[in-house]
């Protein structure tokens, strides 16, 4: 089986392919930094720059390039006999740990609220991969650094099959491209016998070891042509815009709730759920429909790129305008809102003279309680969740905080929830046996304590210091002795 990768070689994938070739001998070897351009010459290949092209010819290609995968596509399909439950898509996306999608939420509204967010640059990496039979297989997260932290797997949220790997710039590279696609092997269960695999131009998608490992499981390596995947990926179209909302909804939320201080656990503890509110199979199978892959109709998308060209051929015109006079809050939820609404109430009251004076009594009445018990039920909610949800991730961070389970490599939840226990076992043994060791000591100091006050007290009553020992037995008779 011949991968269907879409790509030429470059000079880094050329060494390391013969690199691998050459580790097999004996001793093993390594080309000189020299040998790929001593390697053209030899051979008369050629080799070029990658040029510029205006935005019209750019796009004409566009159509010109997209035409072609579509056509490599069906071929393979029809050549592999492949299902559309085996027609698989994946790609990587990025996180800000401690950001939304805004720093700040602002309103319409002159006086409407602003408030912050975390500042925590971190990021994050989800490698995702979905089906065109609507199915997604557990996550793979990057997290930033060098070791596997305890406290990562303690938070409930995490399900059992997600696996964490972690890598100084919390990207992706040739190790863990490997790593994810045994994961990928190990719950993209096939159909038939082959598994198409579209996947972006990402040069550790390309390596000898990756491109190996699919040819022994029967996996299809399919590239996407370069700077299309927004247009052609079923993941980049549909699937991570909705992926990044939720995950700022979440974050906007903890904040309201007053967590200001936004790490790894609070990652962790919400991107199940954002998963599950994005990964839906309807969403699925919606994103491969509108990439024209399942059912296989690249028309619509064919047509679009088509657009797209003719615009950049013809006169730019101007975008329309457009207003909106709808309300930013059409049902008060805040306090200032709520005051807004009680303060047109009362001016038609004022105004309003055909009112029953009873009746405008009561309704005044009632806006002032209402106003009473907003303000008590908001300002008790917002404390009440802040302070809740504050402690709770706070003694989360600080009751394992600095206890770490591995250095590098890919650790799968449930694995790594057994290797914590395995280690809290291991800590009590530790304290249990300190424990013991001291009662100890102190059992032979109050032993070496009393044998010596013994020892004196016999000593002195031979001396006469102290007076004859008695000794009163069951029977009430007693002995005097000096030892």
């Amino acid at each position: 089986m011949e991968p269907t990768t879409g790509k030429g070689i470059d000079s880094r994938q050329d060494k390391d392919r013969v690199n691998d070739a050459l580790c097999t001998t004996a001793p093993p070897r390594q080309v000189g930094t020299r040998w790929t351009t001593r390697f053209i010459q030899r051979h008369h290949y050629h080799k070029g720059l990658q040029k510029k092209i205006d935005s019209s010819r750019k796009a004409s290609e566009d159509v010109t390039r997209a035409l072609s995968y579509y056509n490599k596509l069906k071929e393979a399909i029809q050549q592999y006999g492949v299902p559309p439950e085996d027609i698989w898509n994946m790609d990587e996306t990025g996180f800000r740990i401690g950001m939304g999608k805004d720093h700040l939420v602002v309103t319409k509204r002159r006086r409407a609220h602003l408030f912050s967010m975390p500042e925590n640059r971190e990021t994050a990496t989800a490698i995702e991969c979905i089906s065109a039979g609507g199915k997604v297989i557990p996550a793979f997260l990057i997290l930033t650094g060098q070791k596997h932290m305890e406290s990562w797997y303690r938070i409930k949220e995490l399900e059992a099959n997600t696996k964490i790997t972690v890598s100084p710039t919390g990207f992706t590279n040739d190790e863990i491209a490997v790593a994810w696609i045994q994961h990928f092997q190990e719950f993209a269960t096939p159909i038939g016998r082959y598994r198409l695999l579209i996947l972006d131009g990402h040069g550790s998608h390309h390596t000898i070891e990756f491109v190996e490992y699919c040819e022994q499981h029967d996996i299809i390596p399919f590239a996407l042509p370069s700077h299309l995947t927004h247009i052609l990926q079923p993941l980049d179209v549909v699937i991570f815009q909705p992926l990044k909302h939720y995950h700022a909804k979440a974050l906007d939320i903890i904040v309201r709730d007053g967590v200001l201080n936004i790490t790894k656990i609070e990652f962790l503890a919400c991107i199940q759920a954002v998963r599950k509110q994005a990964f839906k199979t309807t969403t699925i199978l919606t994103a491969f429909r509108k990439t024209g892959i399942s059912p296989y109709n690249p028309q619509p998308v064919i047509e679009a790129l088509e657009q797209r060209a003719a615009i950049y051929t013809s006169t730019p015109s101007p975008p329309p305008l457009y207003h909106n006079n709808s309300s930013d809050f059409e049902t008060p939820t805040t306090l200032r809102q709520i005051n807004k609404v009680a303060n047109k109430l009362g001016e038609v009251l004022e105004d309003d003279t055909s009112l029953e004076p009873e009746f405008a009594r009561n309704i005044s009445r009632f806006i002032r309680g209402s106003l009473i018990a907003a303000t008590e039920l908001i300002q008790t909610k917002r404390d009440l969740g802040r302070t809740k949800a504050a402690q709770l991730l706070s003694q989360r961070r600080r009751a394992h905080k600095y206890h770490a389970l591995q250095t590098g490599g890919v650790l799968s939840v449930d694995n790594a929830r057994e290797m914590v226990k395995q280690n809290e076992n291991d800590r009590l043994d530790t304290a249990r046996r300190v424990v013991e060791a001291a009662d100890k000591r102190r059992h032979n100091h109050a032993k070496r304590t009393f044998f010596e006050a013994a020892k004196k007290a016999r000593k002195w009553r031979l001396d006469s210091v102290l007076d004859l020992l008695e000794i009163w037995d069951e029977k009430g008779v007693h002995y005097r002795r000096r030892g």
